[in-house]
């Protein structure tokens, strides 16, 4: 990994790029959700920290790349480019996205953090709640998120014995209710 020791600018977002390979499965809606295939959404295996740093430095002053790994080391198939300014970046954005590296099409967009694209897309209506004392029941949790909008279904997990797990979901008709959950009970 190339890195200058910068943290505040890397958090705060700005001149970052995301990289991924880009698949013909990422324009259509997929049932298999929960997929693990190591050809989905990849970056080549055969693209390391130094030949992501290689494809992105003509485009600016990097001030970090990498190339996410799992603990075997084994490429988790994206990574992450900071540039100096933010048209560095828009500029690698704007040329790389839809290129062929390694006979991989690459989707290369603006890095969001995980917060923000939760809230700009969010559309779930399903609230994990975890926590959970072993005395609560369905009944108290319907009575407690009630006040936040129409409850739609609601569960607690339980073992084989009927014992609470500890967890439940609570789904809302209404994604608005999910959020106004969440902002009060956090």
């Amino acid at each position: 990994m190339w890195s200058t020791p910068n943290s505040e600018a890397r958090l705060s977002g700005i001149g970052n790029a995301f990289v991924k390979k880009l698949n013909i499965e990422d324009h259509i809606q997929r049932d298999d959700h929960n997929s693990s295939s190591d050809t989905w959404q990849n970056l080549a295996s055969t693209i390391d920290n130094l030949k992501l740093h290689q494809i992105f430095s003509k485009f600016g002053d990097i001030q970090s790349s990498k190339v996410v790994v799992s603990q075997e080391g084994k490429s988790k198939g994206y990574g992450f480019v900071q540039y100096s300014t933010p048209e560095s970046a828009l500029d690698a954005i704007e040329k790389l996205q839809g290129a062929t590296v390694e006979r991989m099409e690459l989707y290369v967009g603006p890095f969001i953090r995980r917060a923000d694209r939760i809230q700009e897309g969010s559309s779930f209506n399903n609230l994990y709640v975890k926590n959970l004392d072993d005395d609560m029941t369905e009944e108290i949790l319907v009575e407690k998120f009630s006040e936040f909008g129409k409850i739609t279904s609601l569960v607690i997990s339980k073992d084989a014995n009927g014992t609470s797990k500890g967890f439940g979901f609570v789904n809302f008709e209404n994604p608005d209710d999910v959020k106004r959950a969440k902002d009060t009970m956090h």
